[in-house]
């Protein structure tokens, strides 16, 4: 009886195997995957011109739809809102459409109903407008081992491989836009606004302004700017991205401390372009980046929003807001005077308690002009106090002008056309300290630079005046120290 059982057992096994066999060729003949079948492009290559695609539309179901519009080589989310992107992404859904195989239509073979694979109305889509003509493809249900149904135009259900089901459908179509914070911060850049909330709860507002080929500090104080330093925080903000876009249209701004942001930066810049008949428009940009609470307690990241896109709330690292808020002293110049050596023709000294006199470069020779006449100056002594004036970098900066009891004169530079291109207000701390020199007249500069007390500026005529040898050895140099490290 033993063997019966077996028999009987083994049986029923192969009966098994056999009917769970017919039911998988019968669940891939119902899929069309059945061998012997070819696969072929769905797009075929002579029929389309991906170089004139216009537009893409990505329906996921429902109302939730995206559309990408392409315009002057850039591509732009032109749906829900507005936003540029980087083409990386389209670059793959297009190269997964192109490249799109699917079985071979069988007329013989029985298909399951559309809402059965799940190509019936409603379901997720992508349609390519191209200038001529437009291109869409239904995406339905997934099968096992990486196939899904697609449907090409009004053509029959077909199963494909599903990359571009996992291109348009698994993708976060937000992490697709552009990442960099601005566009313009560049050549025709000539503003830029920062305002942020201090840790005492006071509003801190840092504006530089291009003047011609140099930049100027607004506000908080009134100054020449140091151009490098700005030159550099623009380069930050060229560079500053987002980290990641985290959500779009939130009910609430609250959670995201964007009501009342903590911070907002500004780049003023013009845009020019030419019409069809060749005439140049100039238009004024504002590219505004408001940045609000961390995204958790004391974390330096920062969630932010674009004015220009106030929809989507994106996420900062520290990095980005530092380089979006940086201390106003760092954009103040550090010399006395902002001017080239070069472009001195004479220095007008006026000190506080004696006379009056000019150094002035006369032919390649500079020549000492007070009450007594005109003689020969030292040149080794007026181009040293020349560099101290124009290319020594001072050690401190304070906001505020020289104590009137400190001041011991006033500085001027004259240009060759007999402009003056540059006053600074001299003081000097009590017992030989440290040297002081403020922007425009006595009482009037709002910041002073604070240089060693080693640094000399000789305020007496017979300073510089050429003497022989002898004498030249009992005159203390008035030549600057070397430039304080930055």
């Amino acid at each position: 009886m033993r063997w019966l059982t077996l028999l009987w057992l083994w049986s029923l096994v192969v009966i098994v195997a056999l009917a769970s066999l017919g039911a998988w060729s019968n669940s891939l003949d119902q899929r069309g995957v059945a061998a012997g079948r070819d696969f072929e492009l769905v797009i075929q290559p002579r029929s389309v011109d991906w170089e004139l695609l216009q537009e893409i539309e990505i329906t996921r179901g429902g109302d939730s739809q995206c559309a990408f519009r392409k315009r002057d080589g850039q591509w732009f989310q032109v749906r829900p809102f507005e936003f540029p992107v980087e083409s990386a992404g389209i670059n793959q859904l297009i190269e997964c459409a192109s490249a799109l195989r699917a079985q071979a239509s069988d007329p013989h073979a029985s298909m399951p109903s559309t809402k059965e694979i799940g190509l019936s109305s409603g379901a997720p889509s992508i349609r390519f407008d191209l200038k001529d003509h437009a291109i869409s493809i239904r995406l339905g249900n997934r099968l096992p081992a990486g196939f899904a149904w697609i449907q090409a135009e009004d053509g029959p259900p077909r199963i494909a491989r599903s990359t571009l089901h996992d291109t348009a459908l698994l993708s976060d179509l937000r992490q697709w836009r552009r990442t960099l914070l601005f566009s313009r911060a560049d050549v025709d850049c000539d503003r830029i606004v920062c305002q942020s909330t201090g840790r005492d709860g006071k509003t801190q507002r840092l504006e530089v302004a291009r003047t011609g080929a140099s930049w100027k500090v607004i506000s908080p104080f009134s100054t020449r700017a140091d151009s490098a330093a700005v030159e550099r925080w623009l380069d930050a903000l060229a560079r500053a991205q987002a980290t990641g876009f985290v959500v779009d249209d939130p009910k609430e701004l609250l959670p995201f401390g964007l009501h009342e942001p903590s911070a907002f930066v500004e780049i003023h810049a013009t845009m020019r372009s030419t019409t069809m008949d060749g005439r140049v428009t100039v238009l004024p940009l504002i590219e505004r980046l408001e940045i609000g609470a961390p995204i958790r307690p004391q974390a330096a990241e920062r969630f932010a929003r674009l004015s220009n896109a106030p929809q989507a709330i994106m996420e900062l690292d520290g990095t980005a807001v530092a380089a979006a808020v940086p201390q106003s002293l760092l954009m103040v110049d550090p010399t006395a005077t902002g001017v080239r050596p070069q472009d001195v023709r004479s220095i007008r000294v006026e000190p506080l308690h004696g006379s009056a006199f000019r150094l002035q470069r006369i032919a390649d020779v500079w020549k000492v002009i007070d009450a007594e006449g005109t003689s020969d100056a030292s040149t080794k002594r007026v181009e040293g106090v020349l560099a101290t004036l124009c290319t020594a970098r001072a050690t401190d900066i304070m906001l505020t002008s020289a104590p009137i009891e400190l001041v011991v004169g006033t500085i001027v530079l004259e240009s060759f056309d007999d402009r003056e291109i540059a006053t600074v207000t001299l003081s000097r701390e009590r017992d030989g300290g440290r040297v002081g020199m403020g922007d425009g007249s006595v009482g009037g500069s709002s910041v002073l630079r604070i240089f060693p007390a080693s640094l000399a500026i000789g305020l007496d005529a017979r300073t510089y005046r050429a003497a022989d040898e002898s004498d030249e050895a009992k005159v203390r140099p008035s030549a600057p120290s070397p430039t304080p490290p930055q």
